[in-house]
C-alpha cells in the first residue's frame, strides 16, 4: 500500500487557519485533491483561493457539531472515496464551557468518523488531533473514556469533567481511544488511522492558551527544545502520517511536542 496514494480525496477540518491551514499548504503541495473544511466560510474560501493554482480544491463550511454536517460531507464527496483525512478542527480550553469542548472536541470526531466510514478507500490515512492534554489525563479514566463510543453518550462524561481544562483533557484522551478503535475496525482494508498530539503551538489558539494558562507556558519552559512548535512543523508530522509513507503505522498517538511530556515524566509530574 506505501508505494501510491489511494485514489479519491484528501479532507482537511479546520481548515481556515492555524494547524488546519498549515495541513491543507503541505497537502497542496504534495499533489493531494483537496476538500476544505471550516466553521468560517471567508476564511475558508480565502484559505483555498491560495492553494487553487497548485491543484484542485473544494470547500465546505459549517460546525461539524451540527447533527447534519456528516450528511453534508458524504454528498460533497459526490461518490469520490476518502484517500486522506486530516481532523484539526476542534476547541482549546479556553473557548468554551465544558460540554461543548466535549461535543466539539470527541462527539463530533466520532460523528466525522462515523460519516466516512463507509466511503473511506483502501489504503487511506486517517489522523485526528488530539494533544499533549490526552496524556496529562492519564490512563485511570480509560475504562469510562472508551466505553463512550457512540456520540450521543459523549455528554455523560461531564461528570469527570468539572472545568474546561479537565474536559479539553478527556476529550483528547477520547481521540486517544477512538483512534485505536477505529485501526482495528479499518486495518485489514490497509487503512492506517492514528493521532497526533502537539505540544504548544505557535499560533493565535495557541499563544492565548499560553497567556490564559501558566502550565502551558511552564510545557514550554521545561521541554528540551525549549520553545513552541511552528505549526508547519507539527502539520508536518500529520502529513506524513495521512500518506502512503506511513503504511504501516496505525492504531498509535504520535507526540509532537518539543519532548514536554517526556521531561514531565522524568521529574515525575504526569499522573498515572
Amino acid at each position: 500500500m506505501s508505494g501510491s496514494k489511494p485514489q479519491g480525496i484528501a479532507v482537511v477540518t479546520g481548515a481556515a487557519s492555524g494547524m488546519g491551514a498549515a495541513a491543507a499548504r503541505l497537502m497542496s503541495e504534495a499533489g493531494w485533491p483537496l476538500l476544505l473544511c471550516d466553521l468560517n466560510a471567508e476564511r475558508l474560501e480565502a484559505a483555498a483561493a491560495e492553494l487553487r493554482g497548485a491543484g484542485p480544491v473544494e470547500t465546505l463550511a459549517g460546525d461539524l457539531s451540527d447533527l447534519a454536517w456528516g450528511g453534508r460531507l458524504v454528498a460533497a464527496l459526490g461518490g469520490r472515496k476518502v484517500a486522506a483525512l486530516i481532523h484539526c478542527a476542534g476547541l482549546s480550553p479556553s473557548m468554551a464551557e465544558p460540554a461543548r469542548i466535549l461535543d466539539v472536541n470527541l462527539a463530533a470526531s466520532i460523528r466525522l468518523m462515523d460519516a466516512v466510514r463507509p466511503h473511506v478507500a483502501d489504503g487511506a490515512g486517517l489522523v485526528l488531533f488530539a494533544s499533549t492534554a490526552g496524556h496529562m489525563a492519564g490512563t485511570s479514566l480509560d475504562a469510562q473514556i472508551d466505553a463512550v463510543t457512540r456520540p450521543e453518550d459523549v455528554a455523560g462524561l461531564i461528570a469527570l469533567s468539572p472545568n474546561s481544562g479537565a474536559a479539553y483533557s478527556v476529550s483528547k484522551r477520547g481521540v486517544h481511544l477512538l483512534v485505536r478503535r477505529e485501526a482495528i475496525a479499518l486495518g485489514r482494508r490497509g487503512v492506517h488511522v492514528t493521532s497526533i498530539s502537539p505540544g504548544i503551538i505557535d499560533t493565535p489558539m495557541g499563544r492565548q492558551e499560553m497567556e490564559t494558562h501558566p502550565i502551558m507556558k511552564q510545557m514550554v519552559e521545561i521541554s528540551p527544545l525549549g520553545r513552541p512548535a511552528r505549526a508547519e512543523e507539527v502539520a508536518a508530522v500529520a502529513v506524513f502520517l495521512a500518506s502512503p509513507a506511513a503504511s504501516f503505522v496505525t492504531g498509535i498517538d504520535v507526540l509532537v511536542d518539543g519532548g514536554s511530556i517526556p521531561a514531565m515524566q522524568a521529574q515525575g509530574r504526569m499522573p498515572g
